[in-house]
């Protein structure tokens, strides 16, 4: 009531919008900076699978501030997570990479452990980028700074923004892989190494150096397969086939021919 008294209406009604505006500025400034916005990527590490349990995440934070978790396998966190970092982390990731100076290392390690898990770091530092992935063998400042993203990682407060969706599209199949192999290596040689999951080689697509694969999806999990050919030495990438191409089968078999190695093998049995 005395403020009523002192202020006059007019200049009472002012200072009443200016401080709303005041406020709803301070709100769209924070909530602007829980997310990433048109804010750059700056650091990014991503971890891929291994022949066991490791964690498969990839760690984002941007120049705000603003960091994101996307946890796929392996980890307490499924899905899309994001929160903040305060000023003291966020200088403190700025000067480890800034020290570790990764412009000075190769941008791809080779392992000699297949089963062991890949990590990849880039880091964007103005107008240039810097990446290097590598698996056990890579220079100990890059995996110090493993180290450190990883207790970014592992802090609380991460936020659920997405939930992981595990449904596959209807045009993969998921008991069958396309493989690009290393050249010289024979596909069907390849598949008696997994004959555990009666592995066949089906076809070639055209002169490439990719094949297609069946196997039993009754015997091991279709990601648990991916994730096992993946790590394979002899494999350069794999992914699941698609209808698109599984109708290169059909094409095959109206010519007369068998079109796969699962039906030369029935063929041979008659």
């Amino acid at each position: 009531m005395r403020i009523h008294q002192l202020i006059p209406p007019r200049i009472l009604g002012s200072l009443l919008v200016l401080f709303a505006a005041t406020a709803f500025t301070a709100s769209c400034s924070s909530s602007s900076s829980m997310n990433p916005g048109k804010s750059k990527k700056v650091i990014e590490m991503t971890k891929g699978p291994c022949y066991g349990n490791c964690p498969v995440f990839t760690l984002t934070i941007y120049e705000n501030g603003y960091a994101t978790y996307r946890g796929e396998r392996y980890t307490d966190r499924l899905g899309t997570y994001g929160k903040k970092l305060d000023k003291a982390q966020m200088q403190r990731l700025l000067d480890e990479f800034k020290k570790a100076n990764l412009w000075q290392y190769r941008d791809v390690y080779v392992g000699r452990i297949p089963d062991m898990q890949s990590v990849t770091i880039t880091y964007h530092e103005g107008a240039r980028k810097k990446t290097v992935a590598g698996k056990e063998i890579r220079p100990n400042s890059v995996k110090w700074l493993e180290s450190v993203l990883d207790q970014v990682a592992n802090t609380d407060g991460w936020v659920l923004k997405e939930a992981l969706d595990n449904s596959k599209p209807d045009f993969i199949i998921p008991n069958e892989l396309l493989v690009e192999l290393y050249e010289g290596v024979e596909p069907e040689e390849w598949a008696k190494e997994y004959s555990d999951v009666d592995m066949l080689f089906d076809q070639q697509l055209g002169e490439s150096e990719f094949w297609v694969f069946s196997f039993d999806d009754a015997l091991i999990e279709p990601e648990q397969m991916l994730e096992r050919v993946r790590l394979d030495e002899d494999v350069i990438s794999a992914e699941f086939n698609k209808k698109l191409f599984d109708n290169l089968d059909k094409k095959a078999a109206d010519k007369g021919k068998p079109s796969t190695s699962r039906e030369r093998k029935l063929d041979k049995q008659q």
